[in-house]
């Protein structure tokens, strides 16, 4: 009986964190804000559990310029 209360809280949290992780990958797909720093704490966590930080330009594989260069800037 026990055991069926611990993995029911499980699985349900599991499902919190689920639905928390696409609430905040909705909303930064609809806002196009992968380009900027999270404008909420849901999108900070969804890209922190996500693994996804904030997107900058680099460098095409053509170029000699690293993304780090002054003339890349």
């Amino acid at each position: 009986m026990i055991l069926t209360i611990v993995a029911l809280l499980i699985g349900l949290g599991v499902l919190a964190l689920l639905v928390l992780v696409l609430i905040g990958i909705h909303d930064e797909e609809r806002h196009m804000s992968l380009t900027s720093a999270p404008r909420t704490r849901i999108g900070a966590v969804t890209r922190h559990l996500v693994g996804v930080g904030v997107r900058t330009p680099e460098a095409s594989p053509g170029t000699d310029e690293s993304p780090d260069s002054p003339e890349a800037i």
